[in-house]
């Protein structure tokens, strides 16, 4: 009995068995280094480790001095009659000093809470630097909060203000929080 041509085993020949090889080790390849720079990028971008106690011994008292000399070229520059409105205040590594002001525009009016870092003891905001500039400094202050000097608000606009407290409510989203004006 002869078995038909169409019922025969065929085997694959041997070329498209190595591209198909090839194409996989290749994907198998291009999903490793993709997962290995993914951890690199993750660990450079990390938040940094808090200070030991001993080291929040030294490093303390250095802060509050910078935030003294800050926080007058602060209030010299946003010419404030009554007290800064001030929100989270901490100091990096390196003795920069961010966080967040809430000021009064040139005409008297709140501008809600602003970012804002510190160059040579004095205060950069946004619209002094060039806007990625300043986005590269502000995620850098972000992510070293070294010595925390001023606990408040690390929400920008009206609804980190005192007075945005009493108007604003909180929403919960699944593991994050927003702040949604009246």
């Amino acid at each position: 009995m002869t078995i038909p041509v169409w019922d025969k085993p065929r085997r694959m020949p041997l070329l498209p068995r190595i591209f198909s090889g090839v194409i996989v080790v290749g994907i198998l390849g291009a999903v490793g280094l993709s997962v290995v720079d993914l951890m690199r990028v993750e660990k450079v971008n990390a938040t940094l480790p808090p200070p030991t106690p001993g080291q929040m011994l030294v490093e303390k008292p250095r802060a509050r001095a910078e935030w003294g000399h800050v926080r007058a070229s602060l209030k010299a520059r946003l010419k404030q009659t009554n007290p800064l409105d001030l929100g989270a205040v901490w100091a990096t590594r390196t003795g920069q000093i961010c966080g967040l002001v809430d000021g009064r525009g040139s005409f008297g009016g709140l501008t809600g809470m602003v970012r804002f870092y510190s160059v040579d003891r004095i205060p950069v905001f946004h619209r002094d630097v060039d806007h990625l500039e300043f986005q590269h400094a502000w995620f850098e202050c972000a992510r070293d909060r070294w010595v925390r000097l001023r606990e408040g608000s690390e929400e920008p606009g009206f609804c980190g203000t005192e007075l945005g407290k009493r108007r604003c409510y909180t929403v919960r989203i699944v593991d994050r929080v927003r702040t949604v004006e009246n």
